[in-house]
């Protein structure tokens, strides 16, 4: 006889007892004798399949004809693609309507019946809101700390007479499970990045080039190897990143499940927004490597690479509506040319501060084992090596290339110059030298 359903929410402990949260007190009786029909919410469409299929086991032509029954209601009289009940006249809306056999559109009695019951408070006299299908957001309280809440507790309750038929089967709300992906974006060349260093023996600018990306957080940060010595801002990498995730579709939404701390005994599971994260640095051997730029891309809506690296500007970048986009979970495949950038923190305007040219490969988990390929230029499907200039190296780790390429090449005439010299005053010197004693063996030989 107890009519009080009590809902409470615990704190789990390992050991020792569990620890009460909160609870909430749902009034059956209330509910079930209120005359807004607080047992089964009523649905805004009629649906016999998908995920919002219709629930309360008398439909909506029963429900309406007990409601007129019960009210002493005249009613209800259907006629085609309306329904009358007292005065007043319904209509359902478009959307709920079927084709018949003749091809045309016409509404069912249950959407008609239904389009009634969302306007029953219109009927006069015994007319009131019919409670609508909703989530119930209830408050939690402690009886050990009154007034205080502890918390809020979504749900629904529908109550069925035994004595009706049976509903159907209980709607499932298990949260949804995210599709495994994997993205392969290899990094192929970098072109026009701002140089950063002097040159240690010709103070010529330069930088020693290399890429970041990571799509998750910075426990999946990955680099490519380093291109040194870039004297014109062009990098040339041939490097492949790979990142797997796990995607919700309906929420455009990664999704991370880890645990928090060594101890926890569950994972955690957060999610973030489905972007890229690429930047550019400049490698520095005896000091933090220096930040050039970045870009990032959201995998849901971002722009077309551009074919050349002349074509990457930064108004790829703008977000006025003029710039078209595109999705890579239905593109899969792209390559081309996008901006790295740097914000002014004065004007909040983006500065250019290089480009890349890279592609971008979604696949299913399905895809990614049936396809192979390996990180950076390893097996399989490896990537050649990049060709690079001679002029790319570590100085102080080369010292052959260093007086070839560093040193001879800045100053080859300048040392030719120095050894002619040297060989004239050597001559001149020697010439010097011998010409007394020739003299003299030239006066007593004679």
């Amino acid at each position: 006889m107890e009519s009080l359903l009590t809902v409470q929410v615990y704190d789990w402990d390992l050991i020792g007892m569990d620890d009460l949260i909160g609870e909430t007190k749902i009034d059956l009786e209330n509910r079930f004798y209120s005359r807004h029909r607080a047992t089964c919410g009523i649905a805004q469409k009629y649906d016999l399949h998908g995920y919002n299929a219709w629930r309360d086991p008398m439909k909506p032509t029963l429900i309406l004809s007990k409601l007129c029954k019960d009210g002493k209601v005249d009613g209800p009289h259907y006629q085609p693609n309306q329904v009358r009940v007292e005065n007043r006249i319904f209509k359902a809306p478009p959307l709920d309507m079927d084709d018949d056999d003749n091809g045309s559109r016409r509404a069912t009695e249950e959407h008609l019946a239904l389009a009634v019951l969302n306007h029953w408070e219109e009927i006069p006299k015994v007319g009131c809101k019919l409670v609508p299908e909703h989530v119930e957001t209830r408050p939690l309280y402690n009886p050990e700390k009154p007034g205080i809440e502890q918390g809020k507790l979504e749900l629904w309750v529908d109550m069925f007479p035994m004595d009706m038929p049976a509903p159907g089967p209980a709607v499932d709300i298990s949260p949804r499970k995210p599709k495994s992906y994997e993205l392969r974006c290899i990094i192929w060349n970098t072109d026009d990045v701002v140089l950063e260093d002097d040159a240690f023996f010709t103070g010529e600018k330069m930088s020693d080039i290399y890429v970041k990306g990571w799509i998750k957080g910075q426990e999946d940060i990955q680099c490519t190897d380093i291109h040194y010595r870039s004297l014109t801002g062009e990098g040339n990498f041939n490097w492949r990143f790979i990142f797997p995730f796990d995607y919700l579709v309906a929420e455009e939404k990664i999704v991370i499940s880890r645990k928090e701390t060594l101890f926890s005994w569950d994972e955690t599971e957060s999610k973030v927004p489905a972007r890229l994260n690429l930047q550019v640095w400049d490698a520095d051997h005896f000091s933090a490597d220096d930040f050039l730029g970045s870009l990032t891309i959201d995998m849901n809506r971002f722009p077309r690479g551009a074919k050349s690296s002349k074509l990457c500007t930064l108004d790829m970048l703008k977000t006025d509506g003029s710039v078209p986009l595109m999705s890579l979970f239905k593109q899969k495949r792209v390559k081309g040319w996008w901006p790295f950038y740097i914000k002014n923190e004065g004007t909040d305007e983006y500065e250019l501060t290089g480009k890349v040219e890279a592609e971008l490969h979604l696949l299913t988990s399905e895809e990614a084992e049936k396809h192979p390929a390996g990180p950076a230029r390893s097996e399989p499907d490896p990537l050649d090596k990049p060709n690079r200039p001679d002029s790319s190296f570590i100085w102080f780790l080369n010292p052959l290339k260093s007086l070839r390429y560093i040193i001879w090449h800045n100053y080859k005439w300048v040392i030719i110059k120095i050894i002619i010299v040297l060989l004239l005053a050597a001559l001149l010197a020697l010439f010097f030298y011998s010409m007394p004693g020739y003299t003299v063996k030239k006066l007593f030989n004679t």
